[in-house]
């Protein structure tokens, strides 16, 4: 890595919202290659005159951001016109929101988000130029008022779009590494198999399958009409919408629509979910083709696949298949859904051999490790959850067998 650029932040508090970084360029000579790098203290997304680039999505994923963070490349060749808006939104994430379950506990790494990202430009005349993340650049509020990851976000299209003030540099003591791990992206597609009332008149759209990942919504209302979803795994014994699981994660999403055709979905949390209620929407009824379920996970090449003559035994594989799946964010987690998904030690070491054999998870496990191996104590101790956070509050997970294992199971199974 060569570069000048500096970490920047906003110069107020976003309180939640997402802040955008911008830069406008002009290009005057023609360009043979250009490569933008990127990363974050939260989670960003990166745009090029208005449209979102590259298929990466909760960029630069989670890492121990006490040691590292990664940073991302995108090959941006022939997307830059003479007159070219470079953005970066940047929303909290696991760096600076909310993790864990203990209540009120914020802010575990920092508590303000930051963003670095340097353009290399080659022209066709072999001159080079660099541009890089300083105080020139500007920070816009956005339309995204609120996200955090286990409350979800609050999208407004009506939103004005206003200039806060120039970047202010950011003291950020971590190390900048390539990225390391497989990337996340969107995956399967799913359109609702049922729209119904329940028994308490909750509209309610069921995807047929629990997963990871938001829900898109597609649709054309007035200007300023709302929509508010929650999500759910599963219904009650009665057959209403049951959120208890969750614990204190609410997985809201607020939409206000712009009068237009809108197209809705999160880009800064995720929700791991079979169905989505709506607590506010336009219209008495629904229809399928407004809504589709989007998972979401570490992309990961499927090598093992299995059936037999027993429909239950089946049925078991594809739930192990999918809980892979939702549960391979980035991270190996012991959930998609509630105040947790953390990555405990011996959740993964207990499963990995299964892992290896559906899917070839080398890279997501080589990134994943290197926390581990960060988070190991002196004495070679593992704690039972990595990355490790929590510490500004003293709290330490458990150090026992099972779990501190996982620093030579993994690496043995893989």
């Amino acid at each position: 890595m060569n570069t000048l650029a500096k970490w920047i932040a906003s110069p107020v508090s976003a309180q939640r919202g997402v802040d955008t970084f911008r830069k406008e360029l002009t290009f005057e000579k023609a360009i043979k290659k250009a490569t933008l790098y990127v990363s974050a203290i939260g989670v960003y997304v990166p745009f090029l005159n208005g449209n979102r680039i590259g298929k990466g999505v909760l960029m630069p994923g989670w890492t121990n951001y006490y040691h590292r963070v990664q940073y991302q490349s995108y090959d941006v060749t022939g997307l830059l016109t003479m007159n070219t808006r470079l953005e970066l939104g940047v929303g909290e994430g696991w760096a600076v929101g909310r993790m864990g379950w203990h209540k009120g506990v914020e802010h575990n790494y920092t508590d303000h988000t930051a963003v670095i990202a340097w353009l290399d430009i080659v022209y066709e005349n072999g001159e080079k130029e660099q541009i890089v993340t300083d105080k020139s650049w500007e920070v816009y509020t956005s339309e995204v008022l609120y996200s955090e990851l286990y409350h979800g976000e609050t999208v407004d299209k009506t939103a004005p779009i206003e200039l806060v003030g120039n970047a202010v540099l950011a003291d950020m003591a971590i190390e900048l590494i390539p990225q390391v791990g497989a990337w996340i992206t969107e995956q399967e597609r799913l359109a609702p198999v049922s729209i119904f009332r329940t028994p308490k008149g909750e509209l309610v759209v069921d995807f047929g399958q629990n997963l990871t990942g938001y829900a898109e919504v597609r649709i054309q209302a007035k200007r300023g009409d709302r929509i508010v979803l929650t999500h759910a795994e599963v219904l009650d014994q009665d057959g209403n919408f049951y959120t208890a699981n969750y614990r204190s994660a609410k997985n809201l999403m607020t939409y206000v629509c712009s009068g237009g055709e809108d197209v809705f979905k999160p880009s800064y949390s995720f929700q791991g979910f079979r169905y989505i209620r709506l607590d506010e929407f336009p219209f008495d009824e629904a229809t399928p083709e407004m809504f589709r379920a989007i998972a979401v996970n570490s992309e990961m090449k499927r090598t093992g696949r299995f059936r037999c003559g027993n429909e239950k035994v089946n049925q078991l594989y594809h739930n192990i298949i999918w809980g892979q799946k939702s549960n391979y964010l980035d991270i190996p987690t012991d959930c998609p859904q509630r105040d947790e998904r953390l990555g405990w030690t011996g959740d993964a070491q207990v499963f990995c051999r299964t892992a290896a054999i559906n899917f070839d998870v080398e890279s997501f496990f080589r990134k994943w490790l290197g926390d581990v191996a960060l988070d190991q104590r002196e004495n070679g101790a593992v704690p039972g959850i990595v990355p490790e956070i929590m510490r500004q509050i003293g709290y330490s997970t458990r150090i026992s067998a099972a779990w501190g294992d996982v620093a030579c199971i993994v690496p043995w199974q893989i």
